[in-house]
């Protein structure tokens, strides 16, 4: 069974309790495998990145229909439902491409887009979107982030796929000998390649 969120984003936790370790955040539009399901407790994957964990009942909702997703770009977005809901979702969300009039339908429910769609045009101008948000273990938003959601989120932002975990991030693309190799929007890696402390972007080569 295929889900999909439907909220401005949902806690992914390790165990299944409220009160377990939040380990990321699945955003409005993404979807997930469900793997399992123990009383109130759903054990997914997720379809982007196949991270597991496990998510409330409250927060599901099946996925009724396959989509052409677009990935939100800018800090966040606005949007009413057709109940005159308000809805904030964040930079890494997906959406539909919207019609002429703002408009798009996920699960036949209908969106307005409330403001416009503005792109950030590179890894830089996406990163610096966010400044000053706080962090957050296993956040993956503007109203939270940790080190490796940061670097996933602005990557999306720029149609770059890249894992979850800076420990499986340091895979993804090639190591440089030197620091004068490297060039703005590379990864810069904390710790050694066993144990990976930290991870950011480089927004100056010199």
């Amino acid at each position: 069974m295929q889900g999909i969120v439907l909220k401005s984003q949902i806690p992914l936790r390790a165990e299944k309790s409220h009160r377990s370790e939040m380990v990321s955040q699945l955003l409005f539009g993404e979807s997930y495998t469900v793997l399992d399901k123990i009383d109130n407790w759903y054990f997914i994957k997720t379809n982007f990145d196949n991270y597991i964990g496990w998510i409330d009942e409250i927060s599901f909702d099946e996925l009724i229909s396959e989509y052409n997703l677009y990935t939100v770009s800018n800090k966040f977005l606005k949007l009413i439902d057709e109940n005159d809901n308000h809805l904030i979702i964040p930079a890494g969300s997906m959406i539909p491409k919207p019609n002429n009039n703002s408009l798009f339908t996920i699960n036949n429910k209908i969106y307005k887009i409330d403001d416009e769609l503005l792109n950030s045009s590179n890894i830089i101008e996406s990163a610096k979107l966010f400044i000053s948000s706080p962090y957050l273990w296993g956040g993956r938003t503007f109203m939270g982030f940790d080190c490796s959601g940061f670097v996933q989120i602005v990557y999306k932002m720029n149609n770059i796929s890249i894992p979850r975990d800076a420990s499986e991030q340091i895979k993804f693309g090639n190591s440089i000998s030197i620091i004068q190799e490297a060039h703005e929007g590379d990864l810069v890696f904390f710790g050694n390649e066993d144990s990976i402390t930290h991870v950011g972007i480089l927004i100056d080569s010199e």
